[in-house]
């Protein structure tokens, strides 16, 4: 497990009732953390053996900690340790609509912050509080395929994906097409697909339109999976490491006709500079697609 290959995985989703939406991301936050439990330990184990064992000895620990944001702007976070009493506060705190999250990380001497093993998400949409973004970011990519293919067979999903690109807003395409609005896209997810990477899902009315699974035959895609929502679950290659050259060409190919029309063109990274997921450089509408995003 290493930093250098940190990569996230999201799901877009409608948020329905309160009710609903405190159930899926009660049920998101402990599966995935019920997966990051064994990661973190073992990383605690990795890191008393280096060099960080030599700066903080007995001290290294694993920690998770519970975080919900206020609903006034600039207003404090409310932080809580990890248990199955704080993980239900914490979905509670979604249902009000807060941003909420749970981190996993390794502490050294007086609390000392040292890796970060797992970043979980639940963010909602405070311009519009119809959608909300589930996310984790973590450097095991069976863990995260795993709780994110967990959470989309559980919910009717709009968007989601796997890989180093887009934040809670904004997928690469949409950042290389210049739309930056953020999720102004998030009402015509649904006819058009916002973006692709290395695993990419298919909102259900997409994939019935365009001949579901059956379509993705002689793609070269290493999944195609129909989730019980009937949306698609595509995988371009077994290994995250592999999707590069012809693996992303694939997979664009594969969704082009979902794609919005437009020409993306390569964005500067303001700032520190991100891993960033390849996008083909071309125009979608070449290649069958023939809607464009309002915004």
């Amino acid at each position: 497990m290493s930093d250098t290959a940190r990569l996230a995985g999201e799901v877009l989703l409608d948020v329905g009732s309160p009710e609903e939406y405190r159930a899926v991301v009660l049920r998101f936050l402990g599966d995935a953390l019920g997966r990051v439990e064994g990661l973190l330990k073992a990383r605690v184990e990795e890191l008393a053996d280096g060099s960080a064992g030599r700066v903080h000895g007995d001290a290294l620990t694993g920690r998770i900690k519970l975080s919900a944001a206020s609903l006034e702007l600039g207003g404090m976070y409310q932080h809580r340790p990890y248990s199955p009493e704080n993980l239900a506060w914490l979905a509670d705190r979604a249902a009000e609509g807060r941003i909420v999250s749970a981190l996993a990380e390794v502490a050294g001497q007086g609390g000392i912050h040292v890796d970060v093993v797992c970043h979980l998400r639940a963010w909602r949409d405070d311009a519009d509080d119809r959608w909300a973004v589930l996310r984790m970011e973590t450097p095991d990519s069976g863990a995260l395929v795993d709780s994110i293919r967990t959470l989309a067979e559980a919910v009717d999903p709009v968007f989601g994906s796997i890989g180093h690109g887009g934040d809670m807003t904004c997928t690469e395409l949409e950042r290389a097409l210049g739309l930056r609005d953020l999720g102004d896209t998030y009402d015509d997810a649904r006819r058009i697909l916002r973006g692709y990477d290395w695993i990419t899902v298919v909102p259900r009315q997409l994939a019935a339109e365009h001949g579901g699974s059956a379509a993705f035959a002689g793609t070269g895609l290493a999944d195609v999976d129909e989730l019980p929502s009937g949306a698609l679950w595509l995988r371009a290659t077994e290994d995250f490491d592999n999707y590069r050259g012809s693996a992303v060409w694939a997979m664009f190919q594969a969704v082009a006709p979902m794609l919005p029309t437009g020409l993306p063109v390569e964005q500067e990274q303001l700032g520190v500079p991100r891993p960033a997921s390849p996008v083909v450089l071309e125009d979608a509408g070449k290649y069958g697609a023939t809607r464009a995003f309002d915004s």
